[in-house]
């Protein structure tokens, strides 16, 4: 962060786990449920970044923690609920990891500059998922003028159609 003072958010759950977990702490199978996904798809979300879990056992199982299932949901949600595509979902998560260590910032009364540079790069990520966001819009309402011009030409067709049956339909 260019000669400021480091502000880094604290893992929830760090280091290796004895035969217990800790409390708020689930292991993947538990954390895949508790999201609604398979434990493949929680590792899939790792292996592409999107989601890390904050421990492991000392046999190397991933333990989530509250936050982290909370951060899959987000994922799912963007999914499910807007359609996202995983691009998509990494811009608004790293967006929303700027955020997050700007409020850790704030919390943990850092100075005055490198608030500042948090606050710019919280700026700079915010316009670059607004631009995502524009684009992604653009392409849905270029895609829907699409689907009512069809729309339109299918009830001209049928229009026509009618108006053929009903000329042999009627005797003349």
């Amino acid at each position: 962060m260019g000669g400021s003072e480091a502000v880094s958010r604290p893992a929830a759950v760090a280091g290796p786990r004895g035969p217990a977990a800790a409390p708020g702490t689930l292991r993947i199978g538990e954390a895949a449920r508790a999201c609604g996904v398979t434990t493949r798809t929680l590792r899939y979300w790792q292996e592409i970044g999107l989601i890390t879990p904050s421990g492991r056992r000392e046999g190397g199982e991933r333990l989530y923690s509250d936050a982290d299932v909370a951060r899959a949901r987000r994922i799912r949600e963007l999914q499910d609920l807007l359609g996202f595509s995983l691009a998509e979902i990494r811009a608004v998560l790293e967006t929303d990891d700027v955020l997050d260590r700007l409020r850790f910032a704030y919390r943990s009364s850092a100075r005055p500059e490198v608030l500042l540079e948090l606050l710019g790069e919280a700026l700079e990520a915010n316009d670059r998922l607004l631009a995502r966001l524009d684009e992604t819009l653009a392409r849905v309402q270029a895609f829907r003028a699409e689907r009512a011009e069809k729309k339109r030409r299918l009830r001209a067709r049928a229009r026509e159609l009618r108006a053929a049956l009903e000329r042999e339909a009627t005797p003349g």
